[in-house]
Parts: C-alpha cells; sequence; structure tokens
C-alpha cells in the first residue's frame, strides 16, 4: 500500500495532530512556533486557521489565569474574613456570657436577650461575608481602580501644567512672588518713612536748641 497517495479527512487530520503532539510531550520535547507551523503545512492546515487556533488558545490560557488568579483572591479574602469572624464570635460571647452572668447573679429578668439578639445580627452580617467573599473582593477591586483613577488624572494635570508652562512658573507661584515683592516694597516704603521721621524729629530738636540759646 502505497502511503504517499492517501488521503485523509479533517477530523482524521485533527486526530492524527493531536496524537502527535502528545506523543511529543510524552517525550518531553516542545514544538516551536515554525515546526508546528511546518506540520500544519505538511498536513494541508491553512496557515490563518492555524493563527486563529493559536489566538483562541493564547486566550484561553489567558482566561484559564484569570479565572486561578481569581479563586485565589477569593480563597484569601475568605481565610480573612474567616479569622474575623472568629475573632468578633470570640469577644461576643465572652460578652453576652458576662452580661447573662450579670443579669441572673444580680438584676434578674431577661434584658440579656436584647444584646445577644445584637450580637447575633453583627454576626450574621459578618458570616455573609465568609459565605460570600467575592463582594469584598470586588469592592476592593474598585477602591483600587479609583485610587488608579485619581493617580492617573493626578499625573495628566502635572503634565498639562509642564505643557502649559513650561519651565516658567505657574499662576499659583507666581501669585507667591508678587505678593513677596509687594511686601518686601512695602517695608522698604516703612524704613524710609520712619528714617524720614527721625530725620524731621532730629531738625525740630536741633531748632529748639538753637531757640533756647
Amino acid at each position: 500500500m502505497d502511503e504517499s497517495k492517501t488521503s485523509y479527512t479533517q477530523d482524521e487530520v485533527n486526530e492524527i495532530l493531536k496524537r502527535a503532539l502528545a506523543q511529543e510531550a510524552e517525550r518531553e520535547r516542545a514544538l516551536s512556533h515554525d515546526e508546528l507551523v511546518e506540520i500544519a503545512t505538511e498536513v494541508g492546515i491553512d496557515r490563518d486557521a492555524l493563527d486563529r487556533a493559536m489566538a483562541e488558545l493564547a486566550q484561553e490560557h489567558v482566561r484559564t489565569l484569570a479565572r486561578r488568579d481569581e479563586a485565589a483572591e477569593i480563597a484569601a479574602e475568605r481565610a480573612v474574613q474567616v479569622k474575623r469572624f472568629g475573632a468578633t464570635f470570640l469577644s461576643h460571647a465572652l460578652l453576652n456570657g458576662f452580661l447573662y452572668f450579670i443579669c441572673e447573679r444580680f438584676t434578674g429578668g431577661t434584658w440579656y436577650v436584647w444584646p445577644l439578639l445584637g450580637s447575633g445580627v453583627v454576626l450574621t452580617l459578618q458570616l455573609r461575608h465568609v459565605i460570600f467573599p467575592y463582594d469584598k473582593v470586588v469592592r476592593r477591586r474598585k477602591e483600587a481602580e479609583r485610587r488608579r483613577e485619581r493617580e492617573r488624572r493626578r499625573v495628566e494635570r502635572d503634565e498639562w501644567k509642564r505643557r502649559i508652562f513650561g519651565g516658567k512658573t505657574s499662576p499659583a507661584d507666581a501669585a507667591k512672588g508678587f505678593e513677596t515683592v509687594v511686601q518686601a516694597g512695602v517695608s522698604a516704603l516703612l524704613a524710609i518713612a520712619e528714617r524720614k521721621l527721625a530725620e524731621h524729629r532730629e531738625r525740630e530738636e536741633a531748632k529748639r536748641r538753637e531757640r533756647g540759646r
């Protein structure tokens, strides 16, 4: 049988390629991009179809990594919430135990039930974050996104100021500089006026001494 004249359907081609790649993987040998293209060309697979398949595989890897990172983030958040719930439960248990002791031993009645109900509400709300930690993860992501947005806007404002004013002084700095100059001028004028008044007093004093003689 002449194998060179044997033809294959598309399904057979796909199956052959899968098995060939599996055998290569078993031998711990990775195929390069050029080798993969060469194999696809030899079996008659269109280059565009091969590129689309590689792009889909890359996207699937990205989605898999994203799901893995999200699962790890949710697990870490759940661990944090479990610790918080345990600490809150212990503190409320001790508090309500103390209130129950005070009520039974000294005051009587059933007023201890009200703080117990309040603790139950608090623990129920906190238990919700343990069971559904994704809400906390989403909130943290939104906060991080808002922080990045504020930082981006700050950088854009700084860049805008730099482009508008270049190496020159900004209006705020110019206003401060003008105020400093005005203050310096006023101080100089006051110093001159004080000197003139002193000279005037000296002349008046000299005239009085001349008249006294």
